[in-house]
């Protein structure tokens, strides 16, 4: 039993950050209870978001710089820094008292000291099984944006090379 207990990594924090008020901030491990908090508030809270952000996404009469700017402007500060609070073990209100740098800091700590890609996968895959779809992927959006301007763009350049002939 001694030799399982000495196995198992019992401390509850993966490091610390400095703050810029002079102090730290331990940084938590991710457990079960935050990845279920977090797939919960992506499948209710951050869905009706994205359903909102679905008719200005696809407005033909606006450019993607305005889409990306109307979006972000209706996403409230507590939305977007949720999943800090979840993590952190903070109320939404501490969270958003954050320093940018300082939750650019979190991010690296928990890239450096957990494997977030895996866990990141995982959580779509509990969100696909729990909510019975894929979880929306923004940057599958705006590649799909890049490529189509990119396309417009060269029609644009062949055709005026078309007509200098």
């Amino acid at each position: 039993m001694e030799k399982v207990l000495n196995k198992l990594d019992i401390d509850k924090n993966i490091g610390e950050i400095p703050l810029t008020n002079g102090g730290t901030l331990e940084v938590p491990r991710i457990s079960m209870y935050k990845i279920i908090k977090i797939v919960k508030f992506l499948g209710i809270d951050a869905i009706k978001v994205y359903n909102d952000a679905q008719e200005i996404l696809f407005d033909e009469n606006l450019d993607d710089f305005t889409r990306i700017a109307l979006v972000l402007e209706s996403i409230k500060e507590e939305q977007l820094i949720r999943i800090f609070s979840i993590l952190l073990d903070l109320e939404d209100k501490q969270a958003l008292n954050l320093d940018p740098n300082e939750m650019l800091d979190v991010i690296l700590l928990y890239v450096e000291k957990t494997n977030i890609t895996k866990t990141f996968s995982q959580v779509r895959q509990i969100y696909k099984k729990i909510f019975k779809r894929d979880l929306p992927d923004i940057s599958e959006w705006i590649n799909q944006r890049v490529q189509q301007a990119n396309e417009e763009s060269q029609a644009i350049e062949d055709s005026q090379n078309g007509k200098q002939s």
